[in-house]
């Protein structure tokens, strides 16, 4: 197949792509204002709607799975709970990367003490992640 064949072919394809891509995105609900199991059920239903726009029937059932047992078993009191562990498990780790940068700069090898640092700076950001998971 010649270049400018196959040129027009892809980009032909990356045009549907985008073009289903965006459908997907405008069909899409807002979930901002929900909190608990309802913001839970909103978001998946928006990514089985990416999965649909993008013809990925495994991952599209997949998540409709994943609806079904959220409306099952998902109550508010259970989400937060959940959430709960989750801060709780990520304050540990913090604790744990502090304690490692410590010792790091008791070492006073300048490379262990930017990779305790990096570690460090992850799970802060997983620790603010698992927080503001809790207010939505």
């Amino acid at each position: 197949m010649p270049a400018r064949v196959r040129f027009s072919l892809a980009l032909t394809a990356a045009t549907l792509a985008t073009a289903a891509l965006s459908a997907g995105a405008q069909a899409a609900q807002d979930c901002t204002a929900l909190r608990g199991c309802a913001a839970k059920f909103c978001h998946i239903e928006n990514d089985i709607a990416a999965a649909q726009a993008q013809g990925n029937s495994h991952r599209e059932a997949g998540l409709r799975r994943a609806l079904s047992e959220a409306r099952g078993s998902c109550t508010d009191a259970s989400l937060r709970a959940e959430r709960q562990d989750a801060i709780a498990e990520r304050r540990e780790e913090v604790t744990e990367r502090e304690e490692e940068l410590a010792e790091a700069r008791q070492d006073g090898r300048q490379d262990k003490i930017d990779k305790a640092l990096r570690k460090l700076k992850e799970a802060q950001d997983d620790l603010k992640k698992a927080q503001d998971d809790l207010l939505r």
